[in-house]
């Protein structure tokens, strides 16, 4: 007994020792973000974490987010950093277990000094099989949209989506919904009509029938998204629909989705990956489904896949859309193209697989891309490393993406002034992040940049004049929001074109119905957003496609009753 006493007291005073390595007391340490640094208190007592805190941050909501609320309480939980990172958010899990295994080195040790907290299984029950109306695949702004409208049209709903968060690409869009005919738009001093944003479109596509069918939509949709409490009272070159105050688009639109789907009832299931889709009778009839409690099925009397694009799939990128093989990608983490497998092995066609929309100004943080085209929107002007510009700014993005990509290194530089980061809150937040070069002069700037000094000058010179002529003599660029470039400070990026839209996806009909290659209608089965063969711009594809694809399964839902 003796023995066994001392033992147990050396074994204290050793468990002791190892906690002592970590000096108690709160901490302040930072990680970096994919939009900045993340700021985070944590507090250390007789060595363990017994809380965390993120004071600061400025990542993407719903997405950065997601790590934010989830990873402080695993590692208090576990006590440990060697957790799984938060998918779809892999650069703000990483600024927290950063700035949390910064402060362990204050408190004078690392991981290695905490002792790990061994896990219980999940002891949740295994999901059984679920009956409803309509599933809805893909919880980014295509399957939002389509989840609220088939709820509103009277259906029962489940809004299934493989990441730990909702947003998908969208929640990352920071430029404008494209539409025309909206209320905000009929009643500008010039009004921009469904038949202009056509004429816009009219050729771009494989087909213009599709097109005309989503010009027409597009201002009855932007009316829907205003009435649901999104602000998009800002209109820019006749069909940009932007927040008022010059914010992204993404973190403005998610949100007020996210409060209808609540007000509905609508809890999205994460965590939930769509496995293939269960056919009965002929007719898609549910999904297969797996999640970490167990695999089940979603029998529905209608599928809507809404996964996205696939330009987070380098594979399909390289196979599909070659050009942009090796670019960063900008879409979710989630766009990896789940919907093209699924719907080919129920017979859907595929359609316009070799065409995509570029991002055409991405930002290298070092943990990723970040899209920049907020920033031409507010004024920014694009030039070469001889300091001329080459294009017009706001063109469409296959042109721009195109046109930066044949430039020297396939890259170009982004430049504006004071008065474009004051009138744009996101330029503000990009400001902050540290992703602008600054300078009091365009000398200076050019000097930074490395880019002809002498030229960049003559580029803005004629520019200014184009502003004083009312007319941009180089290439026509018509924007209400023009800056001079003539407020010190001066600013400059250099960017390069991203992966982010892409157009290709199955073949549907004027009504999202999914259909074979000889055009018959697959029953059942309804495409939206990317996962769907349309030109377009992709959030306005997505919105107006979710909500007509739901629009199309509550008429046909209703003639099965």
């Amino acid at each position: 007994m003796r023995i066994k006493a001392v033992l147990l007291a050396m074994g204290l005073v050793s468990c002791g020792l190892a906690q002592a390595a970590l000096t108690s007391g709160t901490y302040v340490t930072e990680g970096k973000g994919n939009n900045g640094h993340v700021v985070v208190e944590t507090t250390i007592e007789n060595g363990a974490i017994t809380k965390i805190r993120v004071l600061k941050n400025s990542e993407t909501p719903m997405i950065g987010e997601t790590a934010i609320k989830l990873l402080p309480t695993k590692i208090v939980d576990r006590q440990s950093l060697d957790i799984d990172k938060v998918a779809g958010a892999t650069n703000s899990s990483n600024a927290i277990l950063t700035a949390v295994g910064e402060a362990l080195k204050k408190a004078g040790g690392s991981k290695a000094d905490l002792k790990a907290v061994a896990q219980k299984k999940d002891q949740a029950a295994v999901l059984k099989d679920a009956d409803t109306d309509v599933v809805v695949v893909g919880a980014g702004g295509s399957g939002m949209a389509a989840a609220i409208e088939a709820k509103r049209k009277g259906l029962n709903v489940i809004l299934i989506e493989k990441l730990p968060m909702i947003g998908g690409t969208t929640a990352l869009s920071s430029t404008a919904f494209n539409a025309g005919g909206s209320k905000i738009q009929m009643a500008l001093k010039k009004p921009y009509t469904a038949d202009d944003y056509y004429l816009k479109l009219k050729g771009k596509g494989p087909d213009d029938a599709s097109l005309r069918n989503l010009a027409d939509l597009s201002g009855p949709t932007t009316d829907w998204l205003v009435d649901m409490g999104a602000d998009l009272g800002r209109v820019i070159n006749g069909s940009q629909h932007t927040p008022k105050d010059g914010g992204a688009l993404g973190s403005m639109l998610v949100p007020v989705m996210k409060k209808q789907l609540d007000k509905l009832g609508i809890e999205p299931r994460t965590s939930t990956k769509a496995e293939g889709l269960y056919v009965k009778d002929g007719r898609v009839a549910g999904v297969h489904v797996s999640h970490d409690n167990g695999k089940y099925v979603i029998h529905a009397k209608g599928v809507i896949l809404a996964t996205g694009g696939f330009a987070s799939n380098p594979e399909l990128v390289a196979k599909y859309t070659p050009m942009w093989a090796g670019y960063p990608s900008t879409a979710s983490r989630g766009a990896t193209g789940d919907a093209l497998a699924m719907a080919t092995k129920v017979g859907a066609a595929l359609g316009q697989m070799d065409r995509s929309g570029p991002q055409t100004v991405a930002y290298q943080t070092g943990n990723g891309a970040v899209s920049l085209t907020n920033v031409r929107y507010n004024g920014a002007i694009l030039v070469n490393e001889d300091g001329n510009r080459f294009v017009n700014e706001l063109a469409l993005t296959p042109i721009l993406g195109k046109a930066i990509k044949d430039q020297k290194d396939g890259h170009a530089y982004l430049i504006f002034d004071q008065a474009s980061v004051d009138r744009a809150a996101l330029m503000k937040k990009y400001k902050e992040a540290g992703y602008f070069v600054e300078a009091p002069t365009l000398d200076a700037l050019a000097k930074k940049l490395g880019i002809n000094a002498e030229n960049l000058s003559k580029t803005v010179a004629a520019y200014q004049k184009g502003m004083d002529d009312g007319v941009d003599h180089e290439f026509g660029r018509k924007d209400s929001r023009f800056s001079r470039i003539d407020k010190a400070p001066y600013y400059g990026a250099k960017i390069s074109p991203a992966s982010q839209t892409t157009y290709g996806g199955v073949k549907i009909d004027l009504k999202a119905r999914a259909v074979t290659e000889t055009g018959k209608v697959i029953p059942g089965l309804y495409v939206s957003g990317e996962a769907a063969s349309q030109y377009g711009q992709g959030v306005s594809i997505g919105v107006i496609l979710g909500k007509l694809a739901a629009d199309t399964a509550a008429e046909d839902i209703a003639k099965m009753k």
